[in-house]
């Protein structure tokens, strides 16, 4: 597996990254999954502060891991985890206080001295006026508490983390790039590869998983967005998936690999975090990993015909981690 460079850190990362907002613990605490990913190669664990149990799983998971320690990233929890969609000041979400408690709270969970990435859970782009944020993340760092520092945006809003970029603040930026979601290829990505800036890939496969599997009423039905989206707003996701199956996949590429090598087709991509349930899920998104970028001519055809600007977290009623909302 030819492995990729994290930005101007100069980590060697496999492709595929575990993607733990749902990871899934057996009766002993462990994700059995994690550790496939682990034995395949994969070296690149993705989880959150807001993400439930997943960093207490991760960590009990990596006691029984006997390799090489993966890489480690993990988030800020933001002040006020309903409010995902409307501007407020940066300190309504994130003060110095509450990004060093945040911390504090991650390495006592993780059981590691040092976070070797830490990322604001939300971000705005007016927010890159301030400092006060950044100077506390360089404090951590100096104390030797956290080793990278970055920022996850919000779905769909990656043209945010621009400024960010461009004035290399920050060690990564994770967005979201799929199939439907494209515009990144022509700002953010290729910045990210001029800058020497990580990036993080996530929701490759979109709601439900749908752009690996094709989707379905049943599926989207308990999705924790599309389940409040109007009937025709469904039809409208689900006929838009099967023409892109129509026109871009056949015998020899499915849907889950046209999806991963399709957000790998440019080398501003540092990494995909993905959520794999099960080992055969590992073995199938290394194995289309392995083919490597999508031919020009189907990547060009994907962004300039299937490109879609949509954002369904409007029709969320829960919080990121999938939790109802208070």
């Amino acid at each position: 597996m030819h492995l990729r460079t994290f930005g101007s850190t100069g980590i060697p990362v496999h492709p595929i990254a575990f993607g733990a907002m749902r990871i899934q613990p057996d009766s002993r605490g462990i994700s059995e999954t994690l550790l496939h990913a682990l034995e395949r190669g994969v070296n690149f664990i993705d989880t959150a502060r807001n993400y439930g149990s997943s960093e207490e799983v991760v960590a009990k998971t990596l006691k029984e891991w006997k390799g090489k320690r993966p890489y480690i990233a993990t988030k800020v929890k933001p002040k006020d985890i309903t409010n995902w969609r409307s501007y407020v000041p940066i300190e309504e979400q994130f003060t110095p206080a509450s990004i060093r408690e945040s911390v504090e709270t991650s390495l006592r969970t993780l059981e590691v001295d040092c976070l070797d990435l830490i990322q604001l859970h939300q971000w705005y782009y007016p927010w890159s006026h301030r400092s006060e944020w950044l100077e506390t993340l360089h404090q951590l760092r100096e104390e030797g508490k956290v080793r990278h520092l970055g920022v996850s945006a919000q779905d769909h809003e990656h043209d945010a983390v621009l400024k960010l970029v461009d004035d290399q603040l920050v060690d990564s930026v994770q967005i979201i790039i799929n199939a439907f979601e494209s515009r990144p290829f022509v700002s953010c990505i290729p910045l990210c590869e001029e800058r020497q800036v990580g990036l993080i890939a996530r929701c490759i496969f979109d709601h439900s998983g749908s752009l690996a599997t094709g989707g379905s009423r049943e599926t989207l039905a308990n999705d924790v967005k599309l389940s409040n989206a109007s009937p025709e707003l469904v039809t409208e996701y689900l006929n838009r998936i099967h023409r892109l199956q129509e026109d871009c996949c056949d015998s020899s590429m499915d849907l889950n690999e046209l999806s991963i090598r399709f957000a790998l087709s440019q080398p501003g991509t540092s990494v995909l975090a993905l959520s794999l349930s099960s080992a055969k899920r590992v073995d199938r998104a290394i194995a289309a990993a392995e083919k490597g970028p999508l031919p020009d001519e189907l990547f060009q055809r994907i962004c300039r015909d299937h490109v879609w600007v949509k954002n369904f977290y409007y029709f969320s009623k829960a919080t990121v981690d999938g939790n109802p909302s208070r």
